[in-house]
This record gives C-alpha cells, sequence and structure tokens, in this order.
C-alpha cells in the first residue's frame, strides 16, 4: 500500500509505499522535483504496514470498496471517464521511490508497433518507463499516477484517431493538470513538429512515425520550446497578480 506526500514547495504528490517507511521514526527524502525536504511517518494504526491506497479519484458520493473484494471500483480521471475496475489496487499505483533523490522523470507510453524505436531514447533521457497494453490500463494509471511525459499513437490498440479513448480522457484536463506534463501523439500522416496540427489535437507535439530516427532530437527542441514558451506565459501570470512568484 502506499501513503501520498505532497510537497509544500512544488504541490507534486509522491506515492511512498508504507514498506518503505520505518515503524519507530518518520522516512525523510528529497522532493524528486525541487528537493524540498519531506518528511513521513506510518499513521498510528498502520502496526501491519499494510493501508488503504488514496481514493481521492473517487467521487464522493461513491464510497470506496474493501480491497478484499472484487466488485467494480469507479475511478474518474480529471476528464470525466470512468475508469475501468481494478482488480488490485496495488498494481496500478506506482512508487515514486525509485525516483527520490535522482531528479528522474516518468512517462507513460502507449504505442503498438514502435516500442524498439522509442525505448532506447526515453531510457537514454533517464525516463522511468510504463508501457501500457490497452486503454483500459492506460486510464488506470492516468488516474492514479502522476506522469511528466506521455507518448500516444492515434490509433493505439486499434482505436479510431477521431475516437481515441485515451485522448478523448486528456483533453478536457484543467490547464493547471495539463501544464504538468507533456503530451506526444504519433501517427502516419502527420506533418513532424506541426504546431497548428498538434494545437488542433490538444498536444504539445506531433510526429511522424517515419521520423522517429531523429526522435531524440525532435523531443528535445519541442521540449524546450514548449518550457521557454510557458517561462514567459508563467511571468505575465505573476505581473498579472494571477500566480505568486
Amino acid at each position: 500500500m502506499t501513503m501520498k506526500v505532497k510537497c509544500d514547495g512544488c504541490e507534486k504528490v509522491i506515492n511512498v509505499p508504507d514498506d518503505k517507511i520505518p515503524a519507530d521514526r518518520p522516512l525523510t527524502f528529497n522532493c524528486p522535483s525541487c528537493k524540498r525536504p519531506l518528511s513521513v511517518s506510518r499513521p498510528p494504526d498502520s502496526t501491519s504496514g499494510v493501508g488503504l491506497p488514496d481514493m481521492g479519484g473517487i467521487p464522493e458520493t461513491t464510497p470506496p470498496a474493501p480491497l478484499d473484494q472484487t466488485q467494480d471500483v469507479p475511478i474518474l480521471s480529471a476528464g470525466g471517464l470512468k475508469a475501468p475496475p481494478l482488480p488490485d489496487m496495488r498494481e496500478a499505483v506506482e512508487s515514486e521511490l525509485d525516483m527520490l533523490g535522482e531528479g528522474r522523470f516518468r512517462a507513460l507510453v502507449a504505442e503498438d508497433a514502435n516500442l524498439d524505436r522509442l525505448m532506447p531514447v526515453l531510457k537514454k533521457l533517464e525516463y522511468v518507463i510504463t508501457v501500457v497494453k490497452s486503454h483500459d490500463e492506460g486510464i488506470q494509471k492516468m488516474a492514479l499516477n502522476r506522469y511528466d511525459l506521455i507518448i500516444l499513437n492515434e490509433r493505439f490498440a486499434g482505436a479510431d484517431p477521431a475516437n481515441n479513448t485515451l485522448h478523448k480522457t486528456l483533453e478536457p484536463l484543467p490547464m493547471d493538470t495539463r501544464r504538468g506534463m507533456f503530451v506526444v501523439m504519433t501517427g502516419k500522416n502527420f506533418k513532424t513538429l506541426d504546431s497548428m496540427t498538434a494545437f488542433s489535437r490538444s498536444v504539445n507535439l506531433v510526429v511522424n512515425e517515419s521520423d522517429f530516427g531523429n526522435f531524440e532530437l525532435i523531443l528535445k527542441k519541442a521540449m524546450n520550446d514548449n518550457d521557454a514558451f510557458y517561462r514567459v506565459f508563467r511571468k505575465m501570470l505573476v505581473d498579472t497578480g494571477k500566480e505568486l512568484a
């Protein structure tokens, strides 16, 4: 089981497995994003080292089901779509402890035929990689974990590009949530780095599958451009008093 710890500095939510927390003292570590010192202790009633996972994605009107039952547990994504039932929620909640002190980022990859071309680049860039095999699994993972990078093929798992379930889950996310992730859509008909197509699809970058040989350079350029844009955008928010410096 895990406890969720929210950083007071950057507001990153970190999943800390209960069995990593000593029973007799707090666990102290640095936030993987802003390096702020954090501390977490076991709840007084967690003598067995096993606790319930965070159920924050479930509407307040829906009581959480006990973990020893097999009934469906509805998890809503930020887009309002209902996630499929989780046989064991622990399998969908990923640990943040592997990333503590490393400054690494997490990537969700929903690709069918191009993993052999994408994975070496992501490993070189030191991403912690999660590969999903279905839309159901992708929705579960996104409902319970935070990803810095999402790579999604427009036809993933046989989807119609106009009705891609994972894409539909991402589109309506609030801006504050969406700003924290970089979304790449891949396909056979895109013009790589076409900003208008990316804008129309509500993603940060579109990449034609034929250009995967240069994926590292393409990704770095697009991310640098995105960072530069949001530096200016955030300064504007601070200057207008809509966000604190």
